[in-house]
């Protein structure tokens, strides 16, 4: 799900210091997602980043791939008052095109769903789009309501790095939602899917009903106007996708004036010219002969 392997960068750990010193740029209670170009768990420090960032008042979410490195691990992450625990899984046979099939992956995620206690932390599944994949997600959705977690999130496969990815079409893709919908419904399923819906009650209903003006008429990846990436050394990114382009660093600037930057507003005008086909965060899909046009909606 993630092509770090093509971005050019340094996978290595983000340095204690920094990252105190980058919790300590933010203000009010943000929500935190711990997450990086790697599996989180991995990092030596990762449960004491839980408690720093919950003793500041923010909220902890932790996006992982479920290959725990000892079997210990699921019992720490509860004791560790994470909030939300997102685990990536496009199927549960392994039959997807693509992705990690590993038997331990479903172990550790259903030794966490046994563990926690009310409802906590909340569990999240998360699943790419792939060409022909509509059983596959049908079944995680089925995984995650025997399990009792709260979500299941949808993703398109991003092309911008690998144009191969098989996708479906437009109407494919609408398709494949509303079966999807169908039986998240009926299981007690919240199906999270950006292009679609989100959420749940009223909240779903109005995001339903005004998702094209909540994307700026389509003129703008959603993404851009409420959140940033913060790299291992400090720079604020629009995505982790980019971390090629950097609008500041919080180790030396403040958040809030790189938020409202000139090069930040610039480049939530003009973002095709970085971002490519990249459509994760639109409502409508990109062709890649459509690059150089706004086509979101």
């Amino acid at each position: 799900m993630c092509p770090r392997e093509v971005l050019d960068i340094e996978l290595e750990h983000m340095d204690w210091e920094k990252f105190v010193a980058v919790v300590a740029g933010l203000q009010g209670d943000e929500q935190i997602t711990l997450t990086g170009w790697g599996e989180p768990f991995l990092h030596p420090r990762c449960f004491d980043m839980i408690s720093h960032c919950k003793a500041r008042g923010h909220s902890v979410m932790i996006t992982s791939n479920a290959l725990f490195s000892k079997p210990e691990l699921a019992q720490e992450i509860i004791a560790s008052g994470v909030d939300t625990l997102t685990f990536s899984l496009d199927d549960v046979n392994g039959s997807a095109e693509m992705g990690h099939h590993n038997e331990k992956v479903l172990a550790n995620i259903e030794t966490v769903a046994q563990l926690r206690q009310n409802g906590k932390p909340a569990l999240r599944l998360q699943a790419t789009l792939h060409a022909d994949c509509e059983k596959d997600l049908l079944d995680v959705i089925k995984y995650a309501g025997r399990l009792g977690i709260q979500t299941v999130n949808v993703g398109r496969l991003d092309r911008k790095y690998a144009p191969e990815l098989r996708r479906p079409t437009a109407l494919q893709e609408a398709k494949t939602f509303a079966n999807a919908d169908a039986l998240a419904r009926s299981l007690g399923v919240q199906l999270d899917w950006l292009q679609f819906s989100v959420s749940s009650g009223l909240t779903r209903f109005f995001y339903q009903l005004l998702r094209k003006k909540l994307h700026r008429s389509g003129k703008f990846c959603l993404k851009t106007f409420d959140y940033v990436y913060i790299t291992r050394e400090g720079s604020v990114t629009p995505c982790c996708l980019l971390p090629h382009a950097p609008m500041g660093n919080i180790l030396t600037a403040d958040l809030q004036r790189i938020w409202k930057s000139g090069d930040f507003n610039h480049f939530r005008q003009n973002y095709r010219d970085v971002c490519g086909t990249c459509d994760l965060w639109t409502i409508e899909q990109v062709q890649p002969n459509e690059e150089s046009q706004p086509h979101t909606s």
